[in-house]
Parts: structure tokens; sequence; C-alpha cells
């Protein structure tokens, strides 16, 4: 019965965000960026140097981009593919978040199961890990890490385990840098606070030397030819920029220090809506063992990157399963008859009364809501979310919140597959009439690019980017056959386009370099 349960909860999540993906566009600039990157490695063949738009890119490491040329081996270059490789690591992710719960409580094989189908009620996961990004590969990273440490926890020692953290913490700098000490070593360091048989702190010590050591002999085998092949420019950029500018700050994704807390309430959804979940949650964290390691975990995280100044929501991916865990268990002693009731259910049950008013013309259609159309489309995300808010509150409380969790991710991608959101995200049609014009030369104009129609239009050579209106008619005057583009009113031409298309919120403009004059 629990095998079932298991096997089901995992069909489940794998099928959702196989369907997630398949209704939705690639999104700019994150996954159009790594799938060129994927793109240029596969036209290269250089496994050492990632590049995008053909320049040297340093600020990923290259498991997922090898992990999907490796696909592409099988299936051909095909963006379905490609996209389904970091789902599949979510699906892996919760595989082992269910053995780790089976490691934790021997005694309780349910806990694994329900976690699975928690994991797959938080609608912010479910988002993020059907996105082509890397954090479902450092959350499998960071789960396998800590099952490592509850054995070590237990009392196992020797050069064995802790070896076999170190290959942990290479695959997690693989996955996605040396971010994986964020999400492990709090742990590590607190072991005194929630083993049932901590080490001495000179065993810590000699035994995370010999972790390191391994980590970095196996990091070594990528880093080290990659490092005596590049640039001084790129070692500096790859060895320290990227990584320090995220934590010291001036980078895209500066936030202040509260913005992941203050939104706890969207990240945590639905399950953090339940006050019957918290006070169960709480016992378990006050008993010194599994409870209180995993509350560690997720609180780690959400402080340290709350101080870190570049932050973005996805990066808690890693900490999802602690708190899917802690909740399993939680439901666990709740036992299954208790009813939702959760205040979670007013969250689909508004917005869809929200989109029936926006159908209704009753809320005006403006600005980023001119593109949710048509009605029809908008009626249905209504309906589906108010009933998804019903049948959540009246189930019991494990099913009622994965079906509030799951239906309204599942309906906020009908609502994209069935409106003009696709069509905004959608970058084909400039990819299709760049590659038209591929052969007489592209240059990109008034923006920074980043690359996000190179894999689309499978463009085999750069985009220029001219700076300033005398690189722009430089650039024409070499490529008389060749075609500007950029955002309208921003590219430095005064000749009107020959085409305009819309997408990701920008008017983009197309001028034939021959008609273009710059301006000044």
């Amino acid at each position: 019965m629990i095998l079932s349960r298991l096997l089901g909860s995992l069909v489940l999540l794998a099928v959702a965000l196989g369907v997630f993906v398949a209704l939705r566009p690639l999104l700019p600039i994150d996954e159009t960026r790594y799938l060129d990157v994927a793109w240029e490695m596969r036209l290269s063949g250089d496994l050492f140097h990632l590049t995008r738009n053909f320049d040297l890119y340093t600020h990923k490491p290259p498991m997922l981009f090898w992990l999907i040329n490796l696909v592409w081996q099988a299936t051909g270059v095909s963006e379905f593919a490609a996209r389904l490789v970091a789902p599949g690591f979510a699906v892996a992710a919760a595989v082992a978040m269910a053995r780790l719960a089976r490691r934790l409580w021997p005694g309780d094989g349910g806990t694994g199961a329900r976690s699975v189908l928690v994991l797959a009620g938080f609608t912010v996961f479910l988002i993020y890990a059907s996105a082509t990004m890397f954090d479902t590969m450092l959350a499998l990273a960071t789960i396998l890490g800590m099952g490592v440490l509850w054995r070590i926890g237990q009392g196992e020692s020797g050069w064995r385990i802790w070896t076999g953290f170190g290959a942990i913490l290479a695959f997690g700098v693989y996955a996605k840098g040396p971010v994986i000490f964020v999400h492990l070593m709090p742990v590590l360091l607190t072991m005194r606070v929630w083993a049932p048989v901590p080490p001495r702190p000179a065993e810590v010590a000699r035994g995370f030397a010999v972790a390191l050591a391994a980590g970095l002999a196996l990091v070594a085998l990528w880093l080290v030819p990659a490092l005596l092949a590049g640039t001084a420019a790129y070692r500096e950029e790859l060895l320290w920029t990227q990584s320090a500018a995220r934590v010291a700050g001036g980078m895209a994704h500066d936030r202040p220090v509260w913005f992941l807390v203050v939104l706890l309430p969207v990240i945590l959804f639905p399950w953090g809506w339940s006050w019957p979940v918290w006070r169960r949650v709480a016992q378990e964290v006050q008993a010194r063992g599994p409870g209180r390691m995993l509350a560690i975990w997720a609180a780690s995280g959400l402080v340290l990157f709350s101080l870190i100044s570049g932050k973005q929501v996805h990066y808690l991916v890693p900490e999802f399963p602690a708190v899917a865990l802690l909740v399993a268990r939680a439901l666990g002693a709740a036992g299954p008859g208790v009813r939702a009731g959760s205040a979670a259910a007013i969250v689909p049950v508004a917005l869809g009364v929200a989109a029936l008013l926006l159908a209704a013309g009753v809320v005006p259609a403006s600005g980023d809501l001119a593109v949710v159309q048509p009605a029809a489309a908008v009626v249905i995300f209504g309906l589906l979310t108010i009933a998804v808010g019903v049948v959540g509150w009246r189930l019991p409380l494990l099913p009622g919140h994965a079906v509030i969790g799951i239906g309204l991710a599942t309906a906020l991608h009908i609502l994209i597959a069935t409106s003009g959101l696709y069509s905004a995200y959608d970058a084909y049609p400039i990819a299709a009439r760049l590659k038209a014009a591929d052969a007489g030369g592209l240059a990109i104009a008034g923006m920074t690019y980043n690359a996000e129609f190179n894999f689309k239009a499978r463009l085999a050579a750069p985009v220029a980017t001219p700076i300033d209106a005398e690189a722009v008619q430089t650039w024409c005057r070499a490529h008389p056959e060749g075609l500007l583009f950029g955002p309208v009113g921003r590219v430095p031409v005064t000749a009107a386009p020959s085409e305009t298309l819309r997408y990701n919120g920008i008017d983009y403009g197309f001028w034939p370099a021959a008609s273009v004059n710059a301006r000044g």
C-alpha cells in the first residue's frame, strides 16, 4: 500500500511537470539563455568552456549543459527533450527525499510517500521545478548530502563516508557552483544541536578535510582544464567575480534583506496556510533528531539567502524537501480524517472570482492584463480555480492541500497555453525572422542581449551587439545584406522599421542594413 502510494505520487509529480513544460513556452531570459549555452556547446564540441552568443559564459557550471547534450545524442536537437532534464532531477530529488524519510524515521513507512505528495503540492516548487534551471539538480545534491550527514550524526565515521560527502559536494558544485555549501554547511556545523550521536569537533574537522579534498579533486577534472585553456579575464570571472558579486551586490538579482521573508506565504503555499500543520511541525522540531535537523536545513537556507545580496525565490528550491518532510511527518500525526478547511482555499477562489470579473469587463484589462485574452480562456481559468478551492476545502487535509497546490499550478499553465500569454512569450516569430536573414548577418542594438533568440533560431554565428549609433552605422556598412533589430525607440536609427514583432513586453523592430540611417 505504501509503495503504491509512493509510486502514485511520483507519477503525479512527473506527469504534472511534463504537462507544464508542454504548456509553457521557453521563458526569457533564463530558459532561453541556458538552451542557447547548451546549443553552442553542441556546435563547438567544447565541454570545458561555456559560451553565450559565442562569448565566454562563466556564470554557471557545466553539468546541466552536458546532460542536455547527452539527451540530444539520443533525441537530436529537441527543445522539449532538453526541457525535461531539470524536471527529471525534480523527480529524482523526490525519490531521494522519500528514501531520506525512511532513514530518518525507520518505523514510519508512510512519511516518505506523503512527503512526495506534499512536495508536489507546493505551487511555487512545481513552477520552478518545471523550468530549465539548476535548482532541482542542487536539490538532489542537498538531499543526498543530508542523508550522509544524518548517518554521520548517528555515529558512522571513517574516510569512506566523508569521501562520499565530498563527492556530493562536487556534484553540487557541478550542478550550480559553490552555493551547495550554503545548503549543507549549517547542518554540518550544528550537529551537536540535532545529532543523536554527534561526533567530536576534531572528528568533524578531519572528516570535512577529507570531504573537501575529495570534492576538489573531482571538480578539478573540469575546472583545471577550463582554467588552463582560458584567458586571465576568464579565470578571474570564473573563480571570483561572479560569485563575489552575488554576495556583495551589484548583480541583476539584488534584493532587500526582507525580500524572501515577505514572500513566505507565497513560497509555502498551500501547506504553510494551515495552522494544524504548523502546530504539529513545531512539536516535531522541539524533539532532538530528524525534526530539528530539517528545521535547521530549511531555516538556514532562508536566513543565509536573505543576507546575501543577490537572491531569487528559486534559490530556495533545495529547502522545499526539508519543509515537505516536516509537513509529511506532521500530517501522519494528524490522522487521515482531518478536514482541510484551510485558508489556502481562499487563494484559488479569490483568483477565480477576479478572473471572472476581468472576463466580464468589471476589472479593466489594461497594462500587462491586456494579453490575458480571449475572455473564454479567462473564464475557464476562473471556473477551474474556484473549483480547485472548493474541492480542496472539502477534502481531508493531505489530499485537499495537494489539490489546491497542484490545481492552481495546472490552472495557471492552462491559462498560459490558451490565452495571449503564450504568444507574448513565444520567441518563435522573431526567431523565424532572424533565421531567414542569418546569412547576411544579424545585429541587435538598444538593449542588453542575453541570447534570447539564438537557440530558437538555431543560429550558428553570434549576433553582433553595436553599442551606439556610430557602431550601428559601421556594422550596417560592413553587412549590407544584414538585419538590424532591437526595441523600437531605443535603436539609434531614424528610419522606421520594416516590421515589428512583440515579445516579452518589448516591441522589436527590424531594419534591413541597407536602409539604416544612424541618428546623430
